[in-house]
Parts: C-alpha cells; structure tokens; sequence
C-alpha cells in the first residue's frame, strides 16, 4: 500500500513538472524580443543572446523595485528561470536599464 501511494506521488510530480512549459525571448543589441509575454505560473522564460553587447537579465518581483535574481553579464548563451508566482514581473538588463525593459506576467493555470 506505500509503494502504490509513493508512486502515485511521483507520478503527480513528475506530471506537474512535464506540463511546465518555456517561452524564449531573444536578447538583441538593447532590446528584448517581444518586450511581454504572458505565460502560466510555474512556467519557464529562457533568454537567448543574439546581439554582440554584453547584457544580462535582471528580474524584480511583482510590486517591488528589489532584484529577485539576475544572470550573469554576458555576450552570448542563455539564461532561463521558472515563475512560480502570480504578478506582472518586470525584467531589465542592468547594462542599459533605460533602454532594455520587458514584462512577463504570469497568471494562474
């Protein structure tokens, strides 16, 4: 009976995990492309570095101005995080922060 009610658990889990879906956004020469996407909670954004600036992405929380998180500054690769709150997100690179703004908002399922 706890080998069943285990397996049960992990196939919620891993069901939940498999849903999750990822929205790319392309990281231009100082600009972010699309500059909003609307995805579900718990679902990833993967950034993608086209340009040849240096630029990173910095991820302030719903209603707040503090930074929650930030990738490193960089020139090319990626950089993906998982939303696991409801809010409109506001992303910035720290590089050319009056010029690189986008929004992700997330809503519920």
């Amino acid at each position: 009976m706890r080998r069943i009610a285990l397996s049960f658990v992990l196939a919620v889990v891993l069901a939940s995990v498999a849903h999750a879906a990822t929205t790319e956004v392309k990281i231009k020469d100082n600009f972010f492309n699309p500059e909003r996407v609307t995805i579900e909670k718990n679902d990833k954004v993967t950034w993608r570095w086209k340009g040849s600036d240096v630029h990173n992405v910095a991820i302030k929380k719903p209603d707040s101005s503090k930074i929650a998180v930030r990738s490193s500054i960089k020139t090319s690769g990626h950089y993906t995080h998982q939303f696991g709150r409801v809010g409109t997100w506001r992303i910035l690179c720290e590089t050319h922060p009056r010029k690189m703004r986008m929004k992700v908002v997330v809503r519920s399922p």
